[in-house]
């Protein structure tokens, strides 16, 4: 077994092995990567998960198996994963999902208001904006889809390098997001007129 799959079974990110290791973050990408660390490295990992060290060296350093987990990842997905946040924080793959549901449930709750307004013409409209965000969730699932499927989750092997935030990066994102509101808005309103 790869030191990657020894720490995703027991649901840790590399920052919290190291943590808790006492290693440094740089050891710890060099074990996931399959190069071989020193005796001592690999005593401290053990003490710190309550294991025997001689136990650890063979199952990450074992030849019965390929240790080569290499994923390649196609540029759209690079560069999905690199530029979607202005370079801010990337979303866990919990919050991708609530955000995919949260978008199911405006999309339900649109579509139910529109059979309470009398008008029909306004009715067709609520309808219609009802597709905005089924829009949203379909483009989540893609998202959650390809994160899966290249291991693009912040904290995995092939994740880009988190930048710092700063307030041109938040002010992106909001007006990104603003913008893409209205222009949904915008497109309802027009479909229907």
């Amino acid at each position: 077994m790869s030191f990657r799959s020894w720490r995703e079974r027991l649901l840790l990110s590399q920052e919290k092995v190291a943590q808790m290791s006492g290693l440094s973050l740089r050891t710890v990408r060099r074990m996931e990567a399959a190069h071989r660390v020193s005796y001592a490295s690999l005593r401290a990992l053990a003490t710190a998960f309550k294991t025997d060290v001689d136990v650890l060296e063979r199952e990450f350093y074992a030849v019965n198996g390929s240790s080569d987990e290499f994923v390649e990842v196609p540029r759209w997905a690079r560069l999905l994963g690199d530029r979607l946040w202005f370079g801010g924080p990337r979303l866990s793959r919990r919050a991708a999902l609530l955000i995919e549901a949260f978008c199911i449930a405006c999309a339900v709750i649109a579509f139910a208001a529109s059979f309470l307004v009398s008008d029909e013409a306004r009715a067709s409209a609520v309808r219609v904006s009802a597709f905005v965000p089924l829009a949203g969730c379909y483009l989540t699932a893609v998202l959650v889809r390809a994160f899966d499927r290249y291991t693009l989750w912040p904290g995995s092997a092939n994740a880009p390098a988190e930048k710092l935030r700063t307030w041109r990066n938040v002010a992106a994102e909001y007006g990104f997001l603003v913008a893409l509101g209205i222009l949904g808005i915008v497109a309802a309103a027009w479909l229907v007129v």
